[in-house]
């Protein structure tokens, strides 16, 4: 079989349609990464655990002499990373040059080490793929997965990287496993033209040794002492990269290659156990809500495709509407009392770099019988305003517990839409939800869409209102003010293990001098940092961290606090949290 030298690039205009439909597909990265178990990579191709690769994606920029034959049952591929890529930079999207691979490269390890042990992995493909027979974006099929592969061969070769250089490439031969069928996209009438594979006893992966002929093609260097696979029928040559001799026929560097026909022949191999590659909806005891696996997507049986789960009460497939009702015991307040948190403070850590100094805890009468607690104050420098941070008590934490219940139930009916809204801006191929879920109410709030994903407060759930009201009343109290702030917005936002809210800040137009927040359920990490800035583009050293905890009430006071610091919260279990603002919509 002859290839040339030449990279390959993707030309759907010349590909037919796909004729039949993938098992597994998705329309973002976001989906395959929170569904499948095998490949949960956002930017790197290839996915491994412990040295052990678990999935590869196919995708642009193929390589010279990376083939697709028979059918897809045996592909060949540059795989490792330090390949041709778009980088984006600040004057804009640049090419980045490809460079040479090592074997410790951590990919191309991982990928060494499962062809040494003959592990199993899954393959996926891209729309830009380019020899993918298919034209995949004309169904609407972004990614899909392949099936289960094996890598039957491993080795280096240079590659051409320009006009005039070349850079050192290792390439690795994936051959489709046995016991799944045929491809998916392959026409049944074309398997009788596909040859296959010389079978043997099913032992296992053991059994995969019961061919030697590739061994005895292989050619052992006299400079290296080291075995090289017999890949191209111009000459047997040493493929070892750190060899004198690399890269040598017959004295010189080969301008142009065939693969050996005999190479490119399926391997005898059986497995007795292929990884499941279908995602599965694990059950889970009553009331883990906020286990791993309940913010993971889903596999749509009816229309295949992978879904994240952006709606609160259900997974929901994009494509088709089908629907999978979650069902989770309420979790109560009492729960995360005894939270064993891997913190080395009580309620702060201040930077001693920072300029930020404390009050005296201020105790604060909460009246109604609820008790007295505390409010600690932290005053920012340069007159940049203050952060309070009103302790939630058990004698106090009523009401709070009661509204911490009130949301899960009206989140679960349907009452509170909570939903997983698109990130404006990320460098992630499709769309990327927010790693929360969330719902503004009151007026417009543009972190989450602005009107489009706001209620008014006359049809906000009373979970929202009773929220705003504990908001309103601990910040009167402990701000000693005058008369309760009006605050006209409040955004809830529900965060399940694992998930958190980036660096921000509440730097919405319009915005009133106090933003204040009530926790729920599970304590959370909330670290403070300096805004980063065209000025300061690595100011990235936190200048405090804070614990909020059930019941609390954090108030950042001051229009300043949001345009010298920006914040993140991460949570150490189930959280929700309700935030409520002052915005000025006439300066919008």
């Amino acid at each position: 079989m002859d290839v040339q030298n030449v990279p390959v690039h993707a030309d759907t205009a010349s590909k037919p349609r796909l004729p039949s439909k993938p098992c597994i597909w998705a329309k973002s990265r976001q989906e395959i990464c929170e569904t499948l178990d095998h490949f949960r990579s956002y930017h790197s191709g290839v996915y491994s655990r412990k040295d052990i690769v678990k999935g590869y994606l196919l995708g642009a920029f193929s390589a010279s002499r990376d083939i697709f034959c028979h059918g897809g049952k045996l592909i060949i591929s540059h795989g490792g990373g330090k390949a041709e890529s778009l980088l984006d930079s600040t004057t804009g999207r640049r090419l980045q040059s490809a460079q040479d691979q090592t074997a410790s490269d951590k990919s191309v390890r991982a990928l060494l080490k499962t062809y040494k042990e003959k592990r199993p992995l899954v393959l996926l493909a891209d729309d830009k793929y380019a020899l993918f027979p298919y034209d995949l974006s004309a169904s609407g099929y972004t990614y899909v997965v392949l099936g289960v592969y094996w890598i039957s061969h491993a080795w280096a070769e240079y590659q051409p990287a320009g006009e005039s250089s070349r850079i050192v490439r290792w390439k690795f031969a994936f051959q489709w496993c046995e016991g799944q069928g045929i491809p998916w996209w392959m026409d049944p009438q074309e398997l009788e033209k596909t040859p296959q594979p010389s079978r043997c006893p099913s032992e296992g992966v053991a059994s995969l040794d019961c061919s030697t002929k590739a061994k005895e093609s292989d050619f052992e260097c006299k400079q290296c002492l080291q075995r090289s696979p017999f890949v191209y029928k111009q000459n047997r040559m040493c493929l070892n990269p750190t060899c004198t001799e690399f890269w040598v026929s017959d004295g010189k560097e080969p301008q142009e290659l065939a693969y050996r026909e005999e190479f490119l022949k399926l391997l005898p191999q059986a497995f007795e156990n292929l990884p499941r590659v279908k995602p599965t909806i694990a059950r889970q005891p009553a009331g883990q809500l906020a286990a791993p696996n309940r913010c993971r997507g889903w596999h749509c049986a009816r229309c295949g495709r992978l879904s994240s789960r952006y709606k609160w009460e259900c997974w929901e497939c994009v494509s088709c509407q089908d629907r999978h009702v979650i069902n989770a015991r309420i979790r109560m307040a009492n729960e995360f009392w005894n939270q064993r948190l891997p913190s080395e403070f009580l309620h702060s850590r201040i930077n001693r770099n920072s300029g930020i100094f404390t009050h005296r805890p201020q105790p604060i009468d909460l009246g109604k019988g609820r008790g007295f607690t505390n409010r600690l104050t932290f005053v920012l420098p340069n007159y940049w305003g203050k952060i309070h941070l009103i302790l939630g008590t058990p004698l106090s934490n009523g009401e709070a517990n009661m509204i911490f219940e009130d949301y899960q139930r009206q989140a679960f009916s349907g009452e509170l839409k909570l939903r997983r809204y698109p990130l404006k801006t990320h460098r992630v191929r499709g769309t990327l939800l927010t790693n929360y879920f969330s719902q503004n109410s009151g007026e417009p709030y543009q972190y989450v869409g602005g009107t489009d994903n706001t209620v008014p407060f006359t049809e906000a759930p009373a979970c929202v209102r009773k929220a705003l009201d504990l908001i309103k009343e601990r910040a009167y109290l402990g701000l000693q003010l005058d008369e309760p702030f009006n605050f006209n917005e409040v955004l809830s936002a529900a965060y399940l293990e694992r998930q958190k809210m980036s660096f921000h800040s509440d730097s919405e137009k319009g915005l009133g001098p106090i933003v204040a927040s009530l926790s729920l359920g599970s304590a959370a990490l909330m670290h403070f940092r300096s805004h980063i800035s065209p000025e300061f583009p690595k100011q990235k050293q936190l200048v405090m961290s804070l614990i909020l905890r059930h019941g609390d009430v954090l108030i950042m006071e001051g229009h300043d606090v949001q345009i010298h610091y920006e914040h993140t919260v991460i949570p150490f279990n189930f959280r929700i949290a309700a935030t409520a603002r002052y915005i000025d919509s006439t300066l919008i």
